[in-house]
């Protein structure tokens, strides 16, 4: 069996679709299944991390839709694929099974979070990928109901297959340069101590109540760590920006995935106080790392966190504060969080992943 996988997002630095495709090829490559594995790529003028053991398909510069689905169609023909897995879109014409994963429907639950022509084309070409699809899959029961609500699709072809995070999220070895972590933070221009949020800063992100969190702690005269928010800016974002600037902070831009590990390891908490989620990786990644987490109750963050963070009412900007005064102030609370965490993030590994994914890809193939 041939599984193609499209992994032309690997190396543009835009988040999550990036994210899940590096953690299954990682799970693939660990599991050293029996089955051929093929990469289509981009040329982004940086070398890519992905293993050497599967086979790289460099199909050039990154080009938009629609040319670039057919250029798909046209790898996976004279691949000869038997599977192709991608993430949201796939080509119109597809010469084989294809899996659509689809990690969110947030363009169809809050439209208003995107620009009408991106809200459009998500909607459009997510449900031709869905209709197209021999296997659709998601990392969260919230996501699959959220799939059966918004797409008549049979239920029994969308199954959830829970993401995870690499390795390097963990806690500080013992035998770990604190320094290089420090020089890590300097380069960033972050000081310590701090608070973090991780993300693109979007209107779902919800760093706006975050941020009338972190004031109204601030106007209470205690002194606080710096806010430092890592991510891009999208759209709809360069008023908060500005106010965030205005406030204090700190905003290093992309953090790159090797440099990740250390800003959760050294922060106080991670924030992550988002509107809606289809799994939430900043949260596991954070617990993995030792890292205490606050979270939202909503959406899939609950299933995701357990009982390994703290859980707010994300639209409750006193509820958002609260649960910060409660970890700077209470050292017990935070060594509870750590150990829950660590635990909770134990359960989740890109190995497990890979597995039931292909699991699900062999049933589909027998029938």
């Amino acid at each position: 069996m041939h599984l193609v996988i499209n992994a032309t997002e690997v190396g543009r630095r835009r988040g999550g679709n990036e994210s899940y495709v590096l953690g299954l090829v990682e799970g693939l490559a660990d599991l050293h299944p029996a089955l051929e594995v093929s990469l289509l790529t981009c040329n982004w003028g940086h070398p890519l991390p992905l293993p050497a053991a599967f086979r790289q398909i460099n199909l050039g510069v990154y080009r938009r839709f629609p040319f670039f689905l057919w250029q798909q169609t046209i790898a996976l023909r004279r691949l000869k694929a038997d599977w192709y897995l991608a993430n949201f879109f796939l080509p119109p014409v597809l010469p084989c099974r294809g899996i659509a994963v689809v990690h969110d429907l947030s363009f169809r639950a809050h439209p208003e979070y995107f620009p009408t022509s991106v809200a459009w084309y998500m909607r459009w070409l997510t449900g031709l990928a869905i209709r197209q699809a021999s296997l659709v899959v998601t990392g969260s029961e919230f996501s699959r109901q959220e799939l059966l609500r918004f797409y008549a699709v049979r239920p029994d072809k969308v199954k959830v297959t829970p993401y995870a995070m690499s390795a390097s999220f963990c806690p500080l070895p013992d035998h770990a340069d604190l320094a290089t972590e420090v020089a890590t933070l300097e380069r960033y221009g972050i000081p310590r101590p701090y608070i973090l949020a991780v993300g693109n800063i979007h209107p779902r992100k919800n760093l706006a109540r975050l941020l009338e969190a972190y004031l109204k702690l601030r106007s209470t005269g205690a002194g606080l760590p710096a806010l430092v928010w890592g991510g891009l800016q999208r759209w709809e974002s360069h008023e908060l920006i500005q106010r965030a600037q205005a406030a204090g902070v700190v905003l290093p831009g992309f953090i790159a995935d090797e440099d990740l590990p250390t800003l959760y390891r050294q922060a106080e908490m991670l924030v992550y106080p988002s509107l809606y989620e289809g799994f939430g990786l900043p949260p596991l990644e954070a617990m993995a790392c030792g890292t205490p987490v606050i979270t939202s109750n909503t959406t899939s963050l609950p299933e995701v966190v357990g009982e390994g963070a703290l859980t707010v009412d994300p639209t409750n900007v006193e509820e958002i504060a609260a649960a910060m005064a409660s970890l700077l102030a209470d050292p017990g609370l935070c060594a509870r969080l750590r150990s829950q965490g660590l635990r909770r993030a134990a359960d989740f590994s890109w190995k497990s992943t890979a597995q039931v994914l292909l699991e699900r890809m062999q049933a589909v193939t027998s029938l």
